[in-house]
């Protein structure tokens, strides 16, 4: 429901908990359509590596679709607009199982046209729908409680992304067949429809959608020549292009590089949620006594951790060794989320936050997205030609090592972020 003027304390409680059930389960259907499960089924269907970096790099492309989440929210609010855009999303991830029926019929080329343009869409329309996602926290939680609001919904968030991968673990232990991952998929999908149903429950301010109506070229220009804006830009890409260059093709590089089966891999998803979970509760905490800018320099510099781990792998696979690398991909991947939100929040004043919010997504997501596709595949076939002949692992050595050198700029950049006092 939307009303006129700051929500109630009752009212933001009573929407804190509609945004906790909706985060719970709406984990249970990310973690079933997520990009663990769609690189599996992309390697199933023989996708070269130059088409798993740029699936990669989908769920930041799809925020090109940001300004339709915007425009949709000028005439039904926020919340109606993630609502809508959450059951779009998840019938386009039934466009990417349908994939495997393409595959099926040996029509390759169509099935991967297929998995490209549902993941884009399937993403786009998250984009679409989260466009009101971080000014929305601050209209259900007062300045003190936004850590702690943050820390609980992306505690049970990643909390039943674990669970739901648990479940995806033991029953592709038993079938690792195509069919098995789409069941999965359409699983995934009718959950998501059903969380859109509780999300709508959720109450909003008319600023929302008031600012969604508005013209953004004043605040963009804001935000172009603004030096603290300019510089979380740029730290802000870098932290995603990090995500879209090392985690993705760290994946990649386990299927190919050791010829692992899904369950194997489906084990350092496991790992990957489980610290999720854990740090994001702790994130929560830290927030009340480091600055957010600090937290997101701590969590770049461990998402770059892959880069050392590749380089050093052993020939033969060791499940300990790689055991580390995924626990620290998530920690490192929600504590950069969550600084960033509340950095965000911290560093813009409240009468911009919607326009500049846009701004932001736009050019580090979709920026990010774009960025790491061109990389990730050119790096990929690069380092191909470098390895020749040679075993898979030479190959992805040579592209974390190069992928490295392009992201340790951002440590200087995410470094020299300004601080700043909170902001109601």
């Amino acid at each position: 429901m939307i009303f006129q003027g700051p929500l109630s304390v009752a009212r933001q409680h009573r929407s804190q908990k509609f945004y906790y059930i909706f985060n719970l389960i709406n984990g249970l259907s990310y973690m079933c359509l997520g990009e663990t499960v769609i690189i599996l089924l992309a390697v199933k269907i023989k996708s070269p590596d130059a088409i798993v970096a740029v699936l990669g790099s989908m769920s930041f492309f799809g925020y090109l679709m940001l300004p339709l989440g915007k425009k949709l929210t000028s005439h039904v609010g926020a919340v109606k607009t993630q609502a809508i855009c959450w059951v779009l999303r998840n019938v386009s991830a039934l466009i990417v199982a349908s994939s495997a029926i393409f595959y099926w019929l040996d029509l390759t080329v169509p099935a991967i046209c297929l998995l490209l343009g549902g993941a884009w869409l399937f993403y786009g329309f998250r984009s679409a729908g989260v466009v009101m996602s971080q000014p929305l926290v601050g209209d259900i939680a007062a300045e003190r409680e936004r850590g702690r609001v943050l820390a609980i919904s992306n505690a049970l968030f990643f909390g039943s992304c674990l669970l739901a991968l648990l479940g995806i673990t033991l029953l592709l232990q038993r079938n690792q067949s195509i069919w098995m991952l789409i069941g999965v998929i359409v699983f995934g999908a009718t959950c998501g429809i059903f969380a859109s149903a509780i999300f709508y429950r959720v109450d909003e301010t008319a600023a929302l959608r008031d600012s969604a109506g508005k013209p953004l070229g004043g605040d963009f220009r804001y935000a172009i020549h603004s030096p603290s804006l300019r510089k979380q830009i740029f730290a802000i890409f870098f932290v995603n292009s990090g995500t879209i260059l090392l985690l993705p093709i760290s994946i990649l590089a386990l299927k190919r590089g050791y010829a692992l089966s899904d369950f194997e891999i489906l084990k350092f998803a496991l790992l990957q949620f489980g610290t999720s979970s854990l740090m994001s509760l702790l994130t929560g905490r830290l927030a009340l006594h480091i600055a957010p800018e600090k937290i997101l320099f701590g969590a770049y510099a461990a998402l770059l951790m892959p880069v050392l781990f590749w380089l050093f792998a052993p020939k033969q696979y060791a499940f300990w060794y790689f055991a580390p690398l995924w626990g620290i991909a998530g920690a490192a991947t929600v504590s950069a989320t969550n600084a960033a939100t509340h950095y965000f929040l911290q560093s813009v004043p409240v009468a911009k936050r919607i326009a500049v919010s846009i701004f932001l997504s736009i050019f580090t997501g979709a920026g990010a997205g774009i960025a790491g596709m061109a990389v990730g595949s050119g790096l990929l076939k690069l380092c191909a030609s470098f390895a020749g002949s040679s075993e898979p692992l030479t190959q992805y050595r040579w592209y974390f090592l190069l992928a490295g050198v392009l992201l340790f700029p951002g440590i200087i950049l995410i470094g020299r972020l300004p601080h700043f006092q909170s902001r109601a």
